[in-house]
């Protein structure tokens, strides 16, 4: 099987939240960073995205207590794809993100 990334993959455990930016950008929605790289992450989540959005993601937690800026904490990414993970009884799904414009550190293996 071929490995189509282009960087490695870390592991990163963070809370997050994220809104799809063109559809309901104020509502947002939950969900846990599974890894990251230098190009994008992948989240999983209760909530079923569409290739093309775009999210804004932003970390929550005790990630709140140590920034400055909310800025240090969110950044925009488009997705790539969303699979449904049949693990439980509520639905969870795996969804692969690539970064837009600016990736504030926190996000960045």
């Amino acid at each position: 099987m071929n490995n189509k990334r282009k960087h490695d993959r870390f592991e990163m455990a963070e809370d997050v939240m994220f809104a799809n930016t063109l559809i309901h950008p104020f509502c947002y929605y939950g969900g846990s960073i599974i890894n990251c790289s230098k190009s994008g992450v992948c989240l999983s989540s209760r909530y079923e995205v569409a290739c093309g959005d775009q999210l804004c993601l932003r970390m929550i937690g005790n990630q709140l207590q140590s920034c400055t800026s909310i800025d240090d904490l969110t950044c925009v990414a488009e997705v790539k794809w969303c699979q449904p993970v049949n693990l439980t009884r509520e639905p969870k799904y795996r969804i692969g993100l690539h970064y837009s414009g600016h990736v504030p550190v926190r996000f960045k293996p």
